[in-house]
């Protein structure tokens, strides 16, 4: 019988541990969730967190603005190079230009030829 309530014992003693450590991990998934925090203190210091959002736009605004500094170096270049790349932009141009002007006829080329393609009475009977 002794034995009995021990082991009683030690399943009562197990699973109050067990429902402390369930207690236990879920206050610590609260304190560990960023989000959750951040809503409470919002909630509780709404003006500091006003403030400090204001303060720091001002501060961002006042900011200088990044200078980009580009060296070049031209000792080594040829106007070739640059007649090159004129011509290659040039042509990259004048390329775009006959697409935009001839793609109505080559929609029509193509849609013309899909529907002989496609149309039942030209295909070969098969069988």
């Amino acid at each position: 019988m002794a034995h009995d309530t021990r082991k009683a014992e030690l399943i009562a003693a197990l699973d109050r541990a067990r429902s402390r450590l369930a207690v236990n991990a879920g206050a610590l998934r609260e304190d560990l969730d960023p989000l959750a925090r951040v809503k409470s203190s919002y909630r509780r210091h709404g003006l500091a967190w006003l403030g400090g959002a204001a303060l720091a736009g001002l501060v961002l605004a006042k900011l200088p603005a990044r200078q980009k500094i580009v060296e070049v170096d031209t000792r080594g270049q040829k106007l070739r190079d640059t007649s090159k790349a004129a011509t290659a932009g040039l042509l990259l141009g004048l390329l775009k230009i006959a697409f935009d002007l001839g793609k109505p006829w080559l929609a029509e080329r193509l849609a013309s030829y899909a529907a002989t393609y496609f149309d039942p009475g030209r295909r070969p009977r098969s069988g």
